[in-house]
């Protein structure tokens, strides 16, 4: 077989396939089973739909829209469905003792808080802990703080700058708190 023979066999089989693939599509619908609409239908000429009888028509009165809506059902008319909050209450019966009383107000209930307030928090002690120097007579260990624009130092109960007072040195941390003992905090060494 030469390549023009094989060209043509190639273009014969390519529509061959076209071919198909159009008888497919123009078939497939009448191939598939009717689609049943879901909603309403008119009804058949026989006044039948699928076996079912023929619904009945909707009674549409016009001439009540002008007028206003009288509600047989008295739960439903003091119902708001458009309103937050509960439904009103029902009129109290002619002669009775609330038609005759204005209703009494609504004082809202306040809780005052146990105790005297809580006292603000203490701000953070502004130091870094950057080292601790070691073996100076008659001291033991030696904190260095910074706040980034002195360099302070002391060593356990020292009281520094007056207000602060190291608690611990450790080796990597220190524990410092206010001089009065409130506010303890711990602060690590800075580098690691």
């Amino acid at each position: 077989m030469d390549a023009a023979q094989r060209t043509r066999w190639i273009q014969l089989g390519l529509l061959g396939v076209v071919l198909v693939a159009v008888v497919y599509f123009v078939l497939l619908p009448s191939l598939s089973p009717p689609v049943v609409p879901v909603g309403p239908s008119l009804p058949a000429a026989g006044g039948r739909i699928a076996g079912k009888a023929a619904p009945r028509p909707i009674d549409v009165r016009l001439d009540a829209l002008g007028r206003p809506a009288v509600d047989e059902d008295v739960t439903s008319a003091r119902r708001n469905p458009f309103r937050m909050g509960a439904a009103t209450p029902p009129p109290a019966p002619e002669g009775s003792m609330a038609t005759r009383l204005p209703p009494k107000p609504v004082t809202p209930v306040v809780t005052a808080p146990i105790g005297p307030p809580l006292p603000p928090p203490l701000p953070p002690i502004p130091y870094r802990f950057i080292g601790v120097l070691s073996g100076v007579p008659g001291e033991g260990r030696i904190a260095v703080l910074t706040d980034g624009r002195i360099v302070v130092h002391g060593a356990v109960n020292k009281i520094i700058e007056g207000r602060y007072r190291i608690v611990q040195i450790g080796e990597e941390s220190l524990q410092i708190e206010y001089a009065d003992g409130r506010g303890r905090q711990t602060i690590r060494l800075l580098g690691q």
